[in-house]
C-alpha cells in the first residue's frame, strides 16, 4: 500500500519541528522558575507575617495581657524585600533576555536579604525558620533566572511563530492574509506574491 499524502509529508499535525523543540524545553524551564520564585514569595509573605513573638505582661492593676510582635515588626525589611522578588518574576514574563538577567540578580539579592531576616530569628521558632527557607528559595530562583534567561524564549516568540509564517507565493494566499486581517505590504508576504495578487 502506498503512503497517504499526509504521511508522506513533513507537515502532518503529529510531527514536531526539531527547532521548535529547544524554544518548547526554554518556555518550560521559564515556567517552572518564575512558579518557583513567586511561590517562594507567597512562603515568605505567609511566614513574615506571623507572630514571632508573645510574652504574658501584668500592668499595675494586677490585669494580664499577652503582647505579640509579628515578623514584619522584628525584621521590617523582609516583606519588602520578597514583594520586589515577586515583581522581579512577574516582570521576566514581558520583558527580553537580557532584562530577566537583571531582574534576575534582584531577585537574588532579595531573596538573600529575605534569607538573613528569618536567620537572624531563627531562635524565635518555626516561622523565622520558614523565611530564611523560602529566601533561600527565592534567592535559588533568581540566580537560575540570571544565569539560564539567555534560553528561555522571548515574549512574543509564540505569536511570531502563529502570524509571522511567510506566505506562499500564490495569489490566493495573498488575498487569503487580507482576509485574516494581515498587512499585505509585510515582508513576510514575498514580493512574487504581490505581485501576482495585482495581476489578478
Amino acid at each position: 500500500m502506498s503512503p497517504t499524502p499526509a504521511e508522506s509529508s513533513g507537515d502532518s499535525p503529529e510531527a514536531t519541528s526539531p527547532e521548535l523543540e529547544p524554544e518548547h524545553r526554554g518556555g518550560s524551564e521559564r515556567s517552572r522558575t518564575v512558579l518557583a520564585g513567586l511561590a517562594a514569595v507567597g512562603l515568605a509573605a505567609l511566614a513574615v507575617t506571623r507572630d514571632w513573638t508573645s510574652e504574658t505582661v501584668e500592668n499595675a492593676a494586677g490585669l494580664t495581657s499577652t503582647a505579640t510582635e509579628a515578623g514584619t515588626e522584628l525584621a521590617t525589611w523582609a516583606l519588602p524585600c520578597a514583594l520586589v522578588g515577586g515583581a522581579a518574576f512577574l516582570a521576566m514574563l514581558a520583558t527580553g533576555r537580557r532584562a530577566r538577567r537583571v531582574l534576575g540578580a534582584f531577585a537574588l539579592l532579595a531573596g538573600l536579604a529575605v534569607a538573613l531576616a528569618g536567620i537572624l530569628h531563627a531562635a524565635k521558632g518555626i516561622a523565622p525558620i520558614g523565611l530564611a527557607a523560602a529566601g533561600l528559595g527565592l534567592a535559588a530562583a533568581g540566580a537560575a533566572a540570571m544565569l539560564r534567561a539567555g534560553r528561555w524564549p522571548e515574549p512574543s516568540a509564540r505569536y511570531e511563530t502563529s502570524t509571522t509564517e511567510a506566505i506562499a507565493e500564490d495569489p490566493a494566499q495573498l488575498w487569503n492574509a487580507l482576509d485574516a486581517g494581515k498587512d499585505p505590504s509585510s515582508p513576510n508576504i514575498t514580493g512574487a506574491a504581490q505581485e501576482k495578487g495585482r495581476s489578478t
